[in-house]
């Protein structure tokens, strides 16, 4: 009799498991992804509407609704869904402060299998003035930025960097992005190239350190230009600014290479120019000698005040050598009157390579 009732619970037992693999619920929707299309930031919260419907032969339940980000809301139905029974889940999203396309997602989770969703709703907010300038403060016409100036830092030689910047199109007509290059070492890239009213556009720069001709400081300039696409009006033009500090590698040298490396001596640290006049070029000199053990190489001798300009001699000095630099002042692009600037040399020395005299002076 024991043995009797045993298989009769196995037979309840296997019955339930079929029962409970054939009676599922399972949901089925109208959409996943909902595109509002182009609206502009003033028209407000957009909503829409999910609808789920129970395909299954259990009841459906929605047990939690969780949204990527608080500018997306969800609400959703808490009674149970019956077999062939449907219902809506709303979906708001607040454009408030958020100009340019966006894409959000809900995940609903049930008690079916898979027993989650992933809701998408997208499209593009044309902003108002005040959410585009706060998000976008650079403007050229119609194309606005996060910024046009890209501080690279300082950056071995041999090595590539990149930086991106973000442009929004605050117009009314598609603008495409070309880019005028005049450098070899510079790649810029403009994803998408083809910006919709109220589009964001991502252009990021590559610079390549091998390619570019300049050590120390690089201060390159790259055109954007934007084209409006359905009207003839003159293409829009930007100037990103892009700033490199070029230095070379000296951490692989052994204490050997070390001990037989050139080594940079100046004559001075402070050039003082007496008695300068407007309209009068002002002149003085300085040398770099080589006192190590194997060539020195100047890589650049340089000021970024635009009063001084400079001329080096030799830029390979063998060890003993000495290399004059020719220093010339211009004191009618000195301002208030106060010289107050340095010169940079840069060269292979691995204990010193780079190395600044001062330059002052006054003018009467």
């Amino acid at each position: 009799m024991t043995q009797v009732w045993r298989n009769i619970a196995t037979i309840l037992l296997v019955a339930t498991a079929i029962t409970s693999m054939v009676a599922q619920p399972v949901a089925s929707w109208n959409e996943t992804t909902h595109d509002f299309g182009t609206f502009h930031e003033s028209a407000g919260k957009q909503t829409c509407q999910f609808v789920v419907t129970n395909t299954g032969d259990s009841t459906m339940v929605i047990t939690q609704v969780k949204s990527t980000c608080g500018c997306t809301v969800a609400s959703h139905p808490t009674d149970p869904i019956a077999p062939g029974a449907s219902d809506v889940i709303d979906i708001t999203f607040t454009p408030t402060g958020r100009p340019g396309p966006f894409e959000k997602g809900v995940w609903v989770y049930t008690n079916t299998t898979p027993n989650r969703t992933r809701l998408v709703i997208k499209g593009t907010v044309v902003g108002n003035p005040e959410s585009v300038s706060k998000y976008f403060p650079v403007s050229a016409g119609d194309l606005q930025f996060t910024n046009l100036v890209m501080a690279l830092g300082e950056v071995k030689k041999g090595l590539l960097r990149n930086s991106s910047i973000t442009a929004y199109n605050s117009g009314l007509d598609t603008l495409v992005i070309t880019f005028d290059n005049n450098t070899s070492h510079i790649s810029p890239h403009a994803v998408p190239d083809t910006i919709a009213p109220g589009g964001i556009s991502t252009m990021t720069f590559f610079f390549d350190t091998m390619r570019t001709p300049v050590w120390g400081i690089n201060d390159d300039h790259i055109i954007i230009k934007a084209t409006p696409l359905h009207s003839d009006k003159v293409p829009i033009y930007a100037y990103a600014n892009i700033v490199v500090n070029v230095v070379e590698d000296f951490s692989q040298l052994t204490d050997d290479q070390r001990s037989k490396a050139p080594t940079c001596e100046v004559s001075t640290d402070k050039l003082i120019f007496d008695n300068l006049h407007r309209c009068e070029i002002a002149e003085n000199t300085f040398s770099i000698r080589n006192t190590g053990k194997s060539n020195l190489i100047v890589r650049r001798v340089m000021s970024t005040d635009k009063a001084i300009t400079t001329k080096c001699d030799k830029t390979l000095l063998k060890p003993g050598q000495e290399a004059i630099v020719c220093i010339k002042v211009n004191p009618d692009k000195v301002r208030d009157n106060v010289l107050n600037s340095q010169i940079t040399i840069i060269t292979n020395d691995p204990s010193n390579p780079r190395i600044t005299v001062k330059v002052v002076g006054m003018i009467d």
